[in-house]
């Protein structure tokens, strides 16, 4: 692609392919810097096939060069090469997905495809964190069409099998950018910011609407369960990936009983999305509501997986000539070493988890916050001490206070039990938890005096298992008031976070009450719990949970504590002597 090529006289007769064309030429001016654009070129360049002069990756390429599993690799569980194919050749169509979708995976989309996928689009687009939820939603959802006289459409899959799907530039594109019957009435102004924003500037306008041009109410299209699983397993897998870590490191020991738990994380989640009234799908409504309220990180881990193509181990940036680096070898070497071992969140303590497993970190991940920067707890380093364990302290309120009180900054309280008289199906595990970034202390402890703006300072309400569920803190100042703390313990009452705790009465022993929209008590025998879910309620610290609608019930479920963990954050490694006990 050469980057020189003027832009200035596009005018309005520009095609969608030039136009697409011209606008990664943008992309790859604007969002790279010249070294990462060379190594993304000898990266591309390296191993694309030539057919006809078209220089191309087809799906095999794709992953291989990505580390990710695919059919082709049969001793790992993990088939997640074609989902990402599947994601990419759409978005490599971008902003034409309904002219040009799926692409062949050619420099320029390519280009398109890292730009999207690596959150370096600031540059070049606005409104581009909402708007790339809807392109993602695109690239991985089926599209269907009813009461339209014609046949179904063939698989909306584009699999390239060897070199025989290169021939084709142009094809058919996805109707998925008109999700219909979705009451999505109100955002239809918005919903082409991304494209039109990235047009602007090339007089492209007119076009891209042509392109656009969709009856709402004739389409509709969803996200399958079975490929969004699959996308989910992924992620779970790869959420501590950092930047240019092998993902090997992550991927080369899926035994048995990592995969279980792997694949409960991952019902888990898909749980919030009601699958079981999705009408064969995930709709754009929900994917939209879910994954911006409730799992506002699920998406990161592609970052640091996609920014493998911009460091090619081909070229030796130590010898330097005329024009810098030098590509030392055009075959990539296999590394000498094996995959190193995972590292972990968690720092040496008194005690090990029983409910932290990898796939649980992960999982938090995708909605937790590090408590220093508005990023997610893995991206931000945190990492977390253990601070106190009924399995290993005893279940008393004293050695509660003793190992809390103590620790001088932020906790994670994670808790693990059976629902109360579950039913005669068995006994039902819950594992609920809460994010509580500021430090315990002996009066009721409120909310910080930080922004509410910030994010990272409130605290969080959550359910992990079995359906995720978030109650994000309230950044109401209103709800700031010293008998409704975020977190209160006393010996004859117990553990209550965002209640309201009733005044002092010699007559009477008077317990929290449940505030707004969630709540959790914990007795004074660390025994059992009452977790207090509503669908409405904002006056109280939490907020109601973006899976749940007005019309539901309120949930209060009483459960059996099997283990109470709290594990202190520690925002860098570097800071762990700041947070020690005092």
């Amino acid at each position: 692609m050469g980057v020189g090529q003027s832009t200035e006289h596009l005018g309005h007769a520009g095609n969608p392919e030039h136009l697409s064309h011209v606008l990664a030429e943008r992309f790859a001016t604007k969002c790279f810097t010249p070294l990462e654009l060379t190594h993304f070129k000898d990266n591309f360049f390296s191993r694309a096939i030539d057919q006809g002069g078209m220089k191309y990756w087809n799906e095999k390429i794709l992953s291989d060069f990505l580390g990710i599993p695919d059919s082709s690799d049969s001793h790992c569980p993990l088939d997640a090469g074609p989902v990402i194919f599947r994601m990419v050749s759409y978005l490599g169509a971008f902003p034409f997905q309904n002219t040009l979708a799926p692409s062949v995976l050619t420099f320029e989309a390519m280009v398109k495809v890292a730009v999207l996928l690596t959150e370096r689009y600031g540059k070049v687009l606005r409104r581009a964190r909402k708007d790339r939820i809807r392109l993602l939603f695109g690239s991985l959802a089926d599209v269907g069409r009813r009461d339209v006289g014609g046949p179904p459409g063939d698989e909306d899959v584009h699999k390239e099998t060897g070199d025989s799907s290169a021939a084709k530039s142009h094809v058919a594109g996805f109707e998925v950018d008109a999700p219909a019957n979705d009451n999505y009435e109100d955002e239809d102004e918005d919903d082409d910011d991304l494209a039109l924003a990235a047009l602007e500037s090339l007089d492209a306008i007119d076009v891209f609407k042509h392109d656009s041009r969709i009856d709402k109410k004739v389409y509709e299209a969803r996200i399958s369960v079975a490929t969004f699983r699959r996308l989910l397993m992924l992620l779970i897998v790869i959420a501590p990936l950092k930047t240019l870590e092998p993902v090997d490191t992550y991927t080369s020991d899926l035994n048995e009983n990592r995969m279980e738990s792997i694949r409960k994380e991952a019902d888990t989640i898909l749980a919030a999305f009601n699958i079981e009234d999705s009408d064969g799908g995930i709709s754009y409504r929900s994917f939209a509501n879910i994954t911006l309220n409730a799992l506002p990180y699920l998406f990161d881990p592609l970052t640091p997986l996609f920014e493998h193509l911009l460091f090619s181990k081909n070229l030796d940036l130590t010898k330097k000539n005329g024009s810098g680096a030098t590509v030392t070898d055009t075959v990539e070497k296999p590394p000498d070493n094996p995959p190193s071992s995972p590292s972990t969140i968690m720092l040496p303590g008194s005690f090990e988890s029983t409910i932290l497993k990898s796939s649980v970190v992960s999982h938090l991940s995708f909605f937790l916050p590090s408590p220093t920067s508005n990023v997610n707890l893995l991206r931000g380093n945190m990492r977390l001490h253990s601070v106190f364990s009924t399995a290993a302290h005893g279940s008393s309120l004293t050695s509660f206070s003793h190992h809390v009180l103590t620790w001088n900054s932020g906790t994670l309280l994670l808790l693990e039990g059976a629902v109360s008289e579950s039913s005669e199906h068995g006994e039902r595990m819950v594992t609920l938890g809460a994010y509580l970034p500021q430090p315990w202390k002996s009066a009721p402890l409120s909310h910080s005096s930080t922004k509410p703006s910030d994010s990272s300072a409130l605290p969080c309400l959550f359910e992990l298992s079995p359906k995720h569920q978030l109650l994000q803190g309230n950044p109401s100042p209103s709800v700031q008031k010293p008998n409704s703390p975020v977190a209160y313990f006393s010996t004859s009452t117990g553990i209550a976070i965002g209640c309201q705790i009733p005044a002092p009465s010699r007559s009477q022993q008077l317990k929290p009450m449940p505030l707004g929209a969630g709540s959790l008590t914990i007795d004074a025998n660390l025994e059992s719990a009452t977790f207090y879910v509503s669908p409405i309620g904002h006056n109280g610290v939490f907020l109601p949970p973006a899976t749940t609608s007005p019309s539901e019930q309120t949930v209060k479920r009483q459960i059996d504590i099997y283990t109470l963990e709290i594990w202190g954050l520690v925002p860098e490694p570097s800071d762990a002597s700041s947070a020690e006990p005092r």
